[in-house]
């Protein structure tokens, strides 16, 4: 039975769950590999729509900035004589060449992006952090900074794809955990049903049984419909059901005949 069958299969038959029982633990090892790459398809797209709409929102905004400089610490403009306040959906963007506002003013906003005449200051929730341009040590300018957002946007597709990596192998090392503590709740109670399992029997069935739970969650995960804690008890429930047909459908060793 190839791969895409086994996951198939034990998405709705425990029967056929309590048969591979006797599968190598390679073949085992490699499903859990792939088992996870399914689980991340949803998470990837996810983090790719965001990822593309956190890019494309700082594009834009930085694209409409007026034209400025930093240059010797200071802040200068040959388009501004005033301070410029823009409101957006995520906070204030301002930029003051004048002198005219200082980072005191800045904490009278909740969310600001602020670049004022010797110093950039980032509000979040009344809390400033202030740097100052001579502890940048590099001048910039508004034209500078828009050509390294485009370079970041051109290179989407290769930071999208090492974070997607990253949520997989962490993901990968998660389940691994996951699958050896399914397998010493199986190890327990397969004493009842199925007294004859080794544990490494018990440790390949674990990690077809977390196939269900596994998909589910993502599922559930994916269009909100249960929060973090809520996802956890119910992978543990799901697992448990099927780890008890799982030991049900593996048959009773027959008595030895005597004569």
């Amino acid at each position: 039975m190839n791969i895409f069958k086994q996951f198939v299969k034990s998405l709705i038959s425990p029967q056929t769950i309590a048969s591979f029982r006797f599968q190598k633990i390679g073949k085992a090892i490699l499903y859990v590999f792939f088992l996870m790459l399914i689980a991340c398809i949803p998470l990837a797209f996810q983090i790719g729509s965001g990822l593309n709409a956190l890019f494309n929102t700082v594009h834009k905004y930085v694209e409409e900035l007026p034209s400025f400089y930093v240059e010797d610490g200071l802040l200068a403009s040959d388009e501004l004589n005033e301070p410029y306040i823009s409101e957006t959906d995520h906070g204030f963007i301002i930029i003051d060449p004048t002198g005219d506002l200082n980072p005191t003013d800045i904490s009278d906003y909740d969310i600001a992006y602020a670049l004022l005449e010797r110093s950039a200051v980032i509000m979040v929730a009344g809390d400033p952090e202030v740097v100052g341009y001579q502890e940048i040590g590099v001048p910039f300018s508004s034209d500078e900074l828009l050509s390294m957002v485009e370079t970041v946007n051109n290179l989407f597709p290769l930071i999208l794809s090492l974070i997607v990596l990253g949520v997989y192998l962490i993901g990968t090392g998660v389940k691994f955990i996951v699958i050896f503590l399914l397998s010493l709740v199986m190890l327990l109670m397969k004493s009842s049903m199925a007294n004859q399992l080794s544990y490494k029997q018990c440790w390949i069935l674990s990690v077809y049984t977390a196939t269900l739970p596994t998909i589910i969650i993502v599922l559930f995960g994916t269009f909100n419909i249960l929060g973090m804690p809520l996802l956890f008890i119910l992978y543990w429930i799901i697992a448990i059901i099927i780890i008890t047909y799982v030991l049900k459908s593996i048959p009773k060793p027959k008595d030895p005949i005597t004569e």
